[in-house]
């Protein structure tokens, strides 16, 4: 809690100097501030939608011609001046936060999964689908540093302490560590255990990077401190259920994770349970019964709760939330359906989300536990705000 409010002063202080930043060069009025708003993809236009949820508006800045948005990423540089977003058309685009207008664009592949920024602001790594490998790119130019060739498939692209940054390849079976500074700039390659992976996160101190695999209900977890130590696999069955109930075959991925207090809080494919786990051993603590199959997770900024959302038809208009001390279910409430994605605003007051089978983005009012606002998009996904700058992994 202490780090999330360091994190959040420094982030108020960027959004400060940015504003003296926007103060000093001519650009058009928009409603709201960069502090309010939030980027959300529309898949099936290749568009990102701007909205302010202090103001209640939609922003007339839609941001149009972005390609393949299935699964599209973004992340903030530090100074909050541009947000970077990975399409699946292998394109990364810059986008001015001040004007809300494409300021920079490059080819890196044919299909690009994720991406992730140093902490210095300076270089971008995109993870690349085909031909495979890792892309790295000039932050301020917008001109690729250089290529590092895979025939495998490259996804979990994250941030980590010491400008660094980590991947894994999934035919690879490897996890890689970058330094940009470097040469080569691959600096560790580390077996990522039994299994195929298939995503990865990294947890909110920078610490241990987590790798999801196919068709296993194990993860590995690396020591980013000790990576010559290799990783450890940890199972994620419950002992206590039925082998064929407990055992997941496939997580999702893996920013659907949750982390708050002493726990993290996995949801779990073709299981009606979150796995708690207890965050520094990784050791198994219990499952929390849900009223579906859990698809994300997300920690109130407060991490007094995670408020989760579901797949299927009966259940995907629907969150739960958990009380994360006695970890149960506390609370359901109907915000829409087949809900693709969910953030808390910076403080906690409000959750964003998406119900893409509704075309509205929704608002809603985290302490009364009630919809305040919806707006009407197309084909509303990932839902990308400027705050995400202020936390490792985002």
């Amino acid at each position: 809690m202490a780090r999330f409010a360091v994190l959040l002063s420094l982030l108020l202080a960027l959004v400060g100097c940015r504003r003296g930043h926007a103060a000093s060069k001519p650009s058009p009025a928009l409603p709201g501030t960069l502090g309010t708003r939030v980027l959300v993809v529309e898949r099936a236009s290749g568009s990102l939608a701007a909205y302010d949820w202090s103001e209640r508006t939609l922003l007339p800045n839609r941001i149009e011609g972005l390609g393949d948005l299935h699964h599209a990423t973004m992340t903030f540089g530090p100074d909050l001046h541009w947000g970077f977003l990975a399409t699946r058309s292998g394109r990364l685009v810059r986008i001015d936060l001040d004007t809300l207008k494409v300021d920079g664009e490059v080819q890196t592949s044919k299909n690009s999964i994720d991406l992730g920024i140093t902490h210095d602001g300076r270089t971008i790594g995109v993870a690349e689908y085909i031909p495979g490998g890792v892309t790295l790119v000039d932050a301020r130019t917008m001109t690729v540093k250089t290529r590092i060739p895979s025939s495998s498939r490259v996804t979990g692209m994250v941030d980590a302490p010491g400008n660094k940054l980590v991947c894994v390849l999934i035919e690879g079976q490897e996890i890689w560590i970058l330094d940009p500074a470097a040469s080569p700039p691959v600096t560790h390659k580390i077996k990522a255990g039994a299994g195929m992976p298939y995503d990865a996160m990294i947890t909110a101190d920078g610490r241990h990077y987590v790798v999801g695999k196919l068709g296993s209900d194990g993860i590995a977890v690396l020591d980013l401190e000790k990576p010559e130590a290799g990783v450890r696999e940890i199972s994620l069955r419950d002992p206590e259920l039925p082998a064929d109930v407990g055992s997941p075959k496939k997580l999702p991925h893996m920013a659907s994770w949750a982390q708050a207090g002493r726990f993290l809080f996995v949801p779990l494919v073709g299981e009606k349970r979150l796995a708690v786990l207890e965050r520094e051993t990784f050791s198994f603590v219990k499952s929390v019964p849900l009223r579906g199959h859990p698809v994300y997770t997300v920690r109130a900024p407060s991490e007094r709760e995670i408020w989760v959302s579901f797949s299927g038809e009966e259940d995907d208009a629907w969150l739960d939330v958990v009380d994360t001390t006695s970890l149960t279910v506390k609370r359901s409430l109907r915000v829409g359906r087949r809900v693709y994605h969910l953030d808390f605003t910076p403080r906690g007051s409000h959750l964003l989300v998406t119900a893409n089978a509704d075309d509205e983005l929704v608002l809603v009012d985290a302490v009364r536990y009630e919809v305040v606002d919806r707006k009407k998009l197309r084909s509303p996904s990932g839902i990308f705000s400027p705050f995400r700058a202020a936390r490792i992994g985002l």
